[in-house]
C-alpha cells in the first residue's frame, strides 16, 4: 500500500518509495520482540493510528533536520496507517484478537466483523505455505488495482476531467 501513499509524497523518487515501503511494513517489526521475552507483541501499539502519527512526525523531524529525499510527513503516516487498516480487515486467529488501532487513546483491541484477508500462519509446513500462497493471491487481487490507480490512472482521469470541462 506504500504505492498508494506515493502520490502524496509528490511523486518522490526511488529513495522516497523505499522509505514508504519500509514504513508500510514497519509495524510488523513487533514480531521480533518475541525474541526478547517470549511474549506476543504482534498487533500491539505498532499497529495503531498513534504509531502512524508518530511515523509522520518522525519523518517531518528528519526533513527539518535536513535529511533530503524523504517522503512528506502525510505520506509517511499514510504508509504506516495503510498497514493498520489492512491488518484490521485481516483474519486474526492468535489471542488477543484484533489490533490496538486506537493506541494511545485506547488500549483495546479492535477486529473487523468482516475479514477480507487471510491470517498468516507462522510456520514452514507445506500446509502453511499453501495457505500463505492463497493469502498472497487474495491480497494481490484486492490491492493491485489500488496500486495501479495510485501510480498511473489518476493522470488519465485528470486529463479526461479537463476535457469534459473544455480545458486544453
Amino acid at each position: 500500500m506504500a504505492g498508494v501513499a506515493r502520490p502524496a509524497a509528490g511523486g518522490g523518487g526511488f529513495r522516497s518509495t523505499l522509505v514508504l515501503v519500509f514504513l508500510a511494513t514497519a509495524p510488523d517489526l513487533d514480531l521480533a520482540l518475541r525474541l526478547l521475552d517470549g511474549a506476543n507483541h504482534h498487533r500491539g501499539p505498532s499497529h495503531s493510528l498513534g504509531a502512524a502519527l508518530l511515523a509522520g512526525v518522525g519523518v517531518l523531524a528528519l526533513r527539518r533536520l535536513g535529511v533530503s529525499r524523504l517522503p512528506g510527513a502525510i505520506a509517511a503516516a499514510a504508509a504506516w496507517g495503510s498497514h493498520v487498516v489492512l491488518d484490521y480487515f485481516g483474519l486474526d486467529t492468535t489471542p488477543p484478537i484484533g489490533l490496538m488501532a486506537l493506541w494511545p487513546w485506547s488500549g483495546g483491541f479492535f477486529a473487523s466483523p468482516v475479514s477480507i484477508f487471510y491470517d498468516v500462519p507462522r510456520s514452514f509446513s507445506l500446509r502453511a505455505m499453501r495457505h500463505n500462497a492463497l493469502a498472497v493471491f487474495i491480497e494481490a487481487l484486492v490491492l493491485l488495482p489500488l496500486v495501479w490507480l495510485a501510480w498511473g490512472r489518476p493522470r488519465s482521469f485528470q486529463g479526461a476531467a479537463a476535457k469534459l470541462r473544455g480545458v486544453r
